[in-house]
């Protein structure tokens, strides 16, 4: 009996040794696991600028559309451009007949020359009597009358002459040329049609492709956060950089209106055509030294509510926070912090209020 009890008691004292060092090292190991490494920043006084997002569509300046109508009344013989087609400043776009400003041309050149053969004839009756006065067989009566029709021969050339020049104009305004570069936004007429001078009778519509603008539409109350004049930029999908643009008009909203139309311009040439979609941010106000936090640790509920995580010593306190201007990086704080409190930027998903953490980076 005395024999068997020593292995036993050596067994069972190892046991009792074993036991106390199990206990001690399991609240330890799970201290440890339960406490979060976090980053923390503080709250700090700095500026901001808020923006007012809004979508919007580039558009024709008023006044870059032109239309183009005829000089006067004529046949149109040929238009060489159609609706979207791109025209180069002086491009030929419309060739007209004038079939009554053929005859004219006829009766204008024979007019000129029975006027020149008046002015031909008058001053050989000048230089003959001009030479019988001297040798006394043409009497001061005569040689005057002969000056006096060269003088109306020559002056009724002169004004044939002009006249047919301005009938020869009207032949040189037989074709219609581009005005500038652009494109064809309209055809209203075809070849064989007779039209008119008034733009009721518009044969093209070309528009200054370079003379761009974008019209946004804000809600009423943000339109109200931005002032003419102020800079926004523009981004169109695929467009490799947005582009920069300044609000020029702001009117106020019509009664009743939730939305304003505001109009933007580009402060440097842009390759934007009319038509297409924009995103635009409208710089808004600026507040100075306000409290500041990362947007990344500015935490949002289903209902909008904003919460932060606010470093205690070694626990991580959830703080409702009520917040005001929200750019990329930062976010204003209008109360529940002050500057210099450590809020947790990295380690957010696995806090809950009360969390012990660790600052593992400041």
């Amino acid at each position: 009996m005395l024999r068997s009890a020593g292995p036993l008691v050596v067994i069972v004292s190892v046991l009792l040794f074993a036991a106390p060092a199990c206990r001690r090292a399991t609240p330890k190991d799970t201290e440890t696991e339960n406490i979060v490494p976090v980053a923390v920043e503080p709250v700090q006084l700095g500026t901001i600028r808020g923006a007012v997002s809004a979508t919007g569509q580039v558009t024709v300046v008023p006044g870059a559309e032109v239309a183009l109508v005829a000089p006067q009344t004529a046949r149109i013989a040929e238009i060489t451009r159609n609706v979207g087609d791109k025209v180069k400043s002086g491009d030929v776009l419309v060739r007209f007949e004038f079939p009554s400003l053929h005859v004219e041309s006829i009766a204008r050149a024979a007019t000129v020359r029975a006027a020149e053969l008046r002015v031909k004839n008058a001053k050989g009756v000048q230089d003959r009597l001009h030479g019988l006065i001297d040798r006394g067989a043409a009497s001061r009566m005569e040689v005057d009358a002969a000056d006096r029709e060269v003088d109306e021969a020559e002056t009724e050339l002169a004004q044939a002459r002009a006249t047919q020049s301005a009938t020869d104009a009207q032949g040189q305004n037989a074709v219609i040329r581009a005005p500038f570069d652009g494109v064809v936004s309209q055809r209203l007429h075809s070849p064989g049609d007779t039209v008119g001078t008034s733009e009721i009778d518009t044969i093209l519509k070309v528009l200054d492709t370079k003379q761009v603008q974008v019209t946004a539409t804000v809600a009423a109350p943000d339109a109200k956060r931005f002032a003419v004049g102020a800079f926004a930029h523009a981004m169109a999908e695929g467009a490799p950089a947005p582009e920069l643009l300044r609000v020029m008009a702001r009117p106020e909203a019509e009664r009743g209106s939730t939305t304003v139309a505001v109009t933007l311009t580009f402060e440097r040439p842009t390759a934007l055509t009319p038509g297409t979609q924009v995103g635009v941010e409208i710089a808004a106000e600026q507040r100075s030294n306000v409290p500041l936090v990362p947007a990344i640790a500015v935490l949002r509920d289903p209902d909008g509510a904003a919460a932060v995580f606010v470093a205690v010593g070694n626990v991580a306190q959830r703080r409702p926070i009520t917040s005001g201007i929200v750019d990329t990086e930062h976010v204003e704080i209008l109360s529940g912090l002050k500057a210099g409190e450590l809020i947790v930027t990295q380690g957010l998903s696995n806090l809950r209020d009360g969390t012990a953490i660790t600052i593992t980076e400041r």
